[in-house]
């Protein structure tokens, strides 16, 4: 299990573009939490506690503590909006939970073993990991870092479904009920595709042929000063 996310917060009062740029331009990112029996709540974060927050393994999967005027509150992060070129924090949406409610979220999967998988170790076949990440349903306590698959006994030619995952107690993934059509793989082994190139033609070169004419043409010069020397003896006998 990933540590203990705290973070502390303070009230917004005021809301708007403006307000948040202000805020941003201050060193805070605007967020809100929402869900649950309260209004939603306005609040600022200072963007450093977000950001060192949001590199600890499992930030977004796990119930996250957050501090405002000493009272707290606990949360799970339904969205982080992040500046396209500078991946900054731009803005947080947070949804209250306490241990029994039932959530929806998108955990990662990990994959384990590929290095002594039969199909890759024994026949040179290649792992494709067809998802990264499953939409589940559980308790907010019983909420998973990550969902973890083994590939070790995956020879070539098989694959994982979502059906045949070994899913931690009390969660469930939603896309099974809607019908066996939606049950997908998740990761397979394949052949290595192999490459064949067919060998390069090679071409004469342009300077090649120059060089040969210039050879021909020096031929024909050295033939016409011989005839020219022929002519100028005839004309001595002549005279």
């Amino acid at each position: 299990m990933s540590e203990q996310v705290n973070l502390n917060a303070e009230n917004r009062e005021v809301e708007g573009k403006s307000s948040s740029r202000q805020l941003r331009r201050a060193g805070s990112v605007p967020a809100v939490i929402y869900g649950g029996k309260e209004e939603p709540l306005r609040i600022s974060i200072l963007e450093k506690d977000i950001a060192k927050a949001s590199e600890i393994p499992g930030f977004a999967t796990q119930i996250l503590s957050v501090s405002i005027s000493g009272k707290e509150q606990n949360v799970i992060v339904k969205e982080i909006q992040r500046h396209p070129a500078t991946q900054r924090v731009l803005h947080a949406d947070l949804m209250r939970v306490d241990p029994d409610t039932k959530i929806s979220i998108s955990v990662p999967i990990r994959f384990i073993n590929e290095e002594s998988c039969v199909g890759v170790k024994m026949h040179g076949g290649v792992i494709s990991r067809l998802i990264n990440d499953i939409d589940i349903t559980c308790l907010a306590s019983n909420l998973p870092e990550y969902l973890e698959v083994d590939v070790e006994s995956l020879d070539i030619g098989d694959s994982i479904f979502l059906s045949a995952l070994n899913l931690p107690e009390g969660v469930e993934i939603p896309a099974l009920a809607l019908g066996e059509d939606r049950d997908q793989a998740v990761v397979s082994v394949a052949e290595a595709k192999i490459l064949e190139i067919e060998p390069e033609v090679v071409e004469p070169e342009e300077g090649e042929e120059g060089e040969e004419g210039e050879e021909t043409t020096e031929g024909k010069g050295g033939s016409d000063s011989e005839d020219s020397g022929d002519s100028e003896n005839s004309e001595e006998k002549s005279e």
